[in-house]
């Protein structure tokens, strides 16, 4: 009975926090999407990738760093605490959160493997000066995407390779490359295992919109990366009117050049290229070694204060348990 409840009660505030927390940010986006265009398409893209992904981790957070040690300390072991209707209930809704999300997982790693040996199984190297990862041209490939999550690869149709002038093709390969360096695939396949069904989207459209805006947040580090915004510019134009007859693979974790889940960014993209190009030859905002010595900082910061307060902390934890229980 004692880790029953134990598995019970994490599985109830587990689901607790993720709708409450899915809640807070759904009314944060609502309310800060009028200054979102003010905020650079990195900045952008990063807040709604947290705004997204927070709820997740906050409940997994709270369930795991607080409930199950606050459980495990104070709960006596011979407990005979009954199980009510209301609390299996909302055990009944985290478990099926957490299955979900395992399904997903298993489904979208599956079909990327699938994809990828596909792709690759007609395929030549490519040589492309100023690119280290693998890059292939393939007859069976989209028209332009990288996958893999900590080994990239970069697939390119053969007509692409035929269409794009060298500089264009350089081009569109370092706006891939951006989404390697941004973690962009492993960021989408967070995305699309923690998403919520489709009967049940609230038409924010804050998918499609980090989507927009990693794009073009790739299509300043392309520039940085020594492409021009002209040849990007032109590349997509070219890749777009190839893509009409091509299939969209939108559930794979792949970084795709023309992503199929946001069709509508390209006309955004090329007017932010037609701005950049306007404004060519000055510095492209981009990350710093700083920013990331920022973020190991500020991870080390959040690791110290756990452990100085949660020993203060678990005795009000097993209080609200307690509540939750009764």
């Amino acid at each position: 009975m004692f880790y029953s409840l134990a598995v019970v009660l994490c599985l109830a505030v587990l689901f607790i926090v993720l709708a409450g927390s899915c809640f807070l940010c759904t009314l944060v986006l609502w309310a800060g999407r009028r200054w979102l265009p003010l905020l650079s398409a990195r900045t952008r893209a990063n807040f709604l990738f947290t705004l997204r992904a927070l709820p997740f981790l906050l409940s997994g957070w709270i369930t795991l760093g607080f409930v199950l040690p606050a459980f495990l300390r104070f709960e006596p072991r011979s407990s005979n605490e009954m199980l009510g209707v209301r609390l299996l209930t909302l055990a009944a809704l985290g478990a099926f959160v957490i299955a979900a999300a395992a399904v997903r997982s298993s489904r979208i790693l599956t079909a990327t493997h699938r994809a990828q040996k596909e792709w690759g199984t007609h395929s030549r190297a490519l040589r492309i000066a100023g690119v280290e990862i693998p890059v292939y041209a393939s007859e069976i490939s989209p028209l332009l995407a990288v996958t893999g999550l900590f080994r990239p690869q970069v697939f390119v149709s053969a007509r692409v390779v035929e269409k794009l002038s060298p500089g264009e093709l350089f081009a569109a390969i370092a706006h891939e490359l951006a989404h390697v360096s941004a973690l962009v695939n492993l960021k989408q396949l967070i995305l699309k295992i923690t998403g919520a069904p489709k009967w049940l989207k609230l038409g924010l459209g804050s998918d499609a919109m980090w989507v927009s805006a990693s794009e073009m947040a790739a299509d300043e580090g392309a520039l940085v990366g020594g492409a021009t915004a002209l040849d990007l510019s032109s590349a997509l134009v070219k890749v777009a009117a190839l893509s009409r007859r091509i299939p969209a693979f939108d559930m794979i974790a792949a970084s795709h050049f023309l992503p199929p889940v946001a069709p509508s960014c390209l006309a955004t993209r090329v007017s932010h290229l037609s701005k950049l190009l306007e404004s060519e030859g000055q510095p492209v905002r981009t990350v710093t070694k700083h920013g990331k010595y920022w973020f190991a900082f500020s991870l080390l910061i959040f690791v110290v204060g756990y452990a100085a307060c949660v020993s203060a902390v678990l005795p009000w934890v097993h209080e609200v348990l307690e509540l939750l229980v009764r």
